[in-house]
């Protein structure tokens, strides 16, 4: 079984849509795909409410939500849960949940909250692959540079886990020149360890999390959806 982490400490760098997107290109792509909601405030769990449907498989847990053929989620914990004090883990019992699936799913993506708290901490655990998406601005950059050295004690506490996959730039506008130069900033400081893909800046993916649905189901031939198909072919080279 595959298992990837979208994260970064810094929020609004499209990590939710980010996961969100491959997990159902995966899906699309023929993979059983379980997209499991570590963030507390669950927004990978609202972006998905227009794709359920009561038609869909049934998981081989309980815990898991059928949301489309071959995707499944595991939903956050929820804002009710946070505001209560409610919201804990059990990253020792999440671990053996994942270890119970090989074998059922083919891919799990896990999205974090954009923090390394121990939520964050508990999907770097699960994982074996990371991929980190960086906004194309200054204060993305230096999220990006606190995150690399989570992911270098990340290595040396959890060995075999939390492998950097790669850098994601997303909602990348041409047009501005900033862009461009943190792209490439980006290519020069990185170089392998930065994506191939480019998520440029689409209305289609703020239009489709709108309606609780991936750019896939809502626009699926739109800018957006053509980007995120590339990063999932790129992943599943890779």
């Amino acid at each position: 079984m595959r298992s990837i982490v979208l994260a970064n400490q810094k929020g609004g760098v499209g990590k939710t849509t980010t996961a969100i997107h491959l997990a159902h290109g995966f899906a699309l792509a023929g993979r059983r795909v379980l997209l499991m909601d570590l963030d507390p405030q669950g927004n990978a769990s609202v972006a998905v409410q227009g794709m359920l449907s009561e038609d869909a498989p049934k998981g081989p847990h309980e815990w898991m939500v059928p949301v489309a053929e071959r995707l499944w989620l595991l939903p956050s914990a929820g804002g009710e849960a946070v505001q209560s004090g409610e919201a804990t883990i059990d990253t020792g019992r999440l671990q053996a949940f994942v270890a119970g699936l090989e074998g059922e799913i083919d891919v799990l993506i896990v999205d974090c909250p954009p923090r390394m708290d121990e939520w964050g901490w508990a999907g770097i655990q699960l994982c074996e692959e990371v991929i980190v998406p960086v906004q194309a601005e200054f204060f993305s950059m230096h999220g990006l540079s606190q995150m690399m050295s989570s992911l270098e004690q990340a290595a040396k506490r959890y060995p075999g886990k939390g492998k950097l996959r790669g850098v994601l730039p997303t909602m990348v506008d041409t047009n501005e020149a900033v862009a461009k130069e943190i792209l490439e900033d980006l290519s020069h400081n990185l170089k392998g360890l930065l994506l191939n893909t480019v998520i440029f800046r689409d209305s289609c993916l703020v239009e489709a999390a709108s309606h609780g649905q991936s750019v896939f189901v809502h626009s699926p031939w739109s800018k957006g959806a053509l980007c995120y198909t590339e990063l999932v072919q790129e992943i599943i080279d890779g």
